[in-house]
C-alpha cells in the first residue's frame, strides 16, 4: 500500500470518529435539553373563579385587594377585556362587574391619599378609549368607584399592558401603560379637586410588542415582558435612564414565546420571587428576586376536579395568609377553561403558594 492511500485512510478514520463524536454531542445536548424542560414541575389549582361573560378570548388579567382588618374579606380584581372589570370573592363567586370598556391589564396599589383617606387604587388599560381608568376600593365591600377627575389619555398608539409602581424615594405613586408597538410611558397620579389626576412623566421604548408589567417598590425595579423576546428590568423613578438588563430569554431552559404575565411575590424586607408567565410552553418560570438568577418552572396541570391553565395571558401573587393559604396564593388566567371536552368561557385559576413552593424547593433557596 503506497503512502498516498495510508495517509486517505487516515484521514478518513479520523473524519469518521469526529462525525461520531459530533452526532454523540448533539444527542447529548439533545437529551439535556429534555431532561431540562422536563424540570418544569406540575401544580393544581384548589379553586377557580367564575367563568366571565364574555365568549372567546375576554379574561385577561387580575389583581388581588387585601382588606385592611379581615383578610378573608379580600377581592381579587379581574379584567373581562370584551366588556370590564370583573370583582370576585375568595370562593371565585363574581359579586360586581363594571361594564368600563375593553379593559386590558389592571394593577393595584395601597397607600393614596385621596380627600384626606388612605385608599386602594385600581388602574386599568381601556382600549376602547385608549385611556387608563381609575378607581378606588370601597373597603367595606371591595366594590370599586371611579374617582378620575377625567379619563387619562394615553399618547400610545394602542395601549395594552399595565402596571403600579409607588416609589419608596418620594412616596408618589404611578402607572406605566405599555402599547402594541412596544412603547411605553409613565404617569404620576395626584389629588386635584378630590380627583386622582395625572400626568405623563417619562416615556421609553422597549422594542416590539409589550404588555406584561411589574413594579419593585421596594428595590425600585420595573419588569417588563417584551413578548417575543425578553424579560427587561429597568430602573422605575421617572428620572432614571433607561438602561436595561434581560432577566430572560424566550430561548432560556423552560421558557418559550409569548412571556405574557410578570408578578412579585414578596416574602418581606426587600427577599422574594419575580414570576414570568411563558405562554408559549403553558408555564410559570421564577427568578430571584435579588439576583434575578433563574430558579424553576411550574405548570398548573388537570387536577380531579379543576382543570389546568393553558396559553396565560395575566399572572398575581399575594403573600398575605389566609386560613387555606397560610403563605397566599398565586393566580392565573386560563386562555381555555375547560371541563371533559367541553369548552367553556374563560376564568381564573388559583394555587395555594405552599404546593409551588414545595415543587421548587423554595424553601431551600
Amino acid at each position: 500500500m503506497n503512502k498516498f492511500i495510508k495517509f486517505f485512510l487516515v484521514i478518513l478514520a479520523f473524519t469518521a470518529c469526529k462525525k461520531v463524536e459530533e452526532k454523540k454531542d448533539v444527542k447529548e445536548v439533545v437529551t439535556q435539553k429534555k431532561t431540562q424542560e422536563n424540570t418544569i414541575k406540575p401544580v393544581y389549582a384548589t379553586m377557580e373563579t367564575a367563568q366571565v361573560s364574555s365568549t372567546d378570548d375576554a379574561a385577561d388579567d387580575s389583581c388581588i385587594w387585601i382588606h385592611p382588618t379581615n383578610v378573608m374579606e379580600s377581592k381579587i380584581i379581574g379584567t373581562n377585556k370584551q366588556e370590564g372589570l370583573v370583582v370576585y370573592d375568595l370562593s371565585g363567586k363574581q359579586i360586581f362587574q363594571y361594564p368600563v370598556g375593553r379593559v386590558n391589564n389592571v394593577d393595584i396599589r395601597e397607600g393614596f391619599v385621596l380627600q384626606k383617606d388612605t385608599v386602594a387604587i385600581v388602574t386599568a388599560s381601556n382600549r376602547t378609549s385608549n385611556t387608563i381608568t381609575v378607581h378606588k376600593v370601597n373597603p367595606l365591600d371591595g366594590s370599586l368607584e371611579d374617582v378620575a377627575l377625567k379619563p387619562l389619555q394615553s399618547k400610545l398608539a394602542e395601549i395594552y399592558g399595565l402596571g403600579m409602581y409607588k416609589s419608596a424615594k418620594t412616596d408618589k405613586m404611578y402607572v406605566i401603560a405599555n402599547g402594541k408597538d412596544g412603547n411605553v410611558e409613565q404617569w404620576e397620579l395626584f389629588e386635584t379637586a378630590g380627583k386622582v389626576a395625572g400626568k405623563i412623566v417619562r416615556t421609553f421604548a422597549v422594542g416590539n410588542q409589550t404588555e406584561g408589567i411589574v413594579a419593585d417598590d421596594y428595590h425600585g425595579n420595573l419588569y417588563i415582558g417584551e413578548e417575543e423576546k425578553a424579560l427587561w428590568k429597568y430602573d422605575a423613578e421617572p428620572d432614571a435612564s433607561t438602561v436595561r438588563k434581560a432577566i430572560a430569554t424566550v430561548g432560556d431552559t423552560n421558557m418559550k414565546a409569548d412571556f405574557e404575565g410578570v408578578t412579585l411575590y414578596d416574602k418581606g424586607e426587600g427577599i422574594g420571587y419575580i414570576i414570568l408567565s411563558s405562554q408559549g410552553n403553558n408555564s410559570y418560570a421564577v427568578f430571584d428576586r435579588i439576583t434575578n438568577a433563574y430558579i424553576g418552572s411550574f405548570n398548573i396541570a388537570d387536577g380531579a376536579e379543576i382543570d389546568g391553565t393553558y396559553d396565560t395571558d395575566g399572572i398575581d401573587v399575594t403573600s398575605v395568609a389566609f386560613t387555606k393559604y397560610p403563605k397566599g396564593f398565586f393566580i392565573a388566567q386560563d386562555g381555555a377553561n375547560t371541563k371533559g371536552k367541553d369548552s367553556l368561557n374563560q376564568n381564573f385559576k388559583l394555587v395555594d403558594w405552599k404546593s409551588i413552593e414545595t415543587a421548587l424547593e423554595l424553601n431551600k433557596q
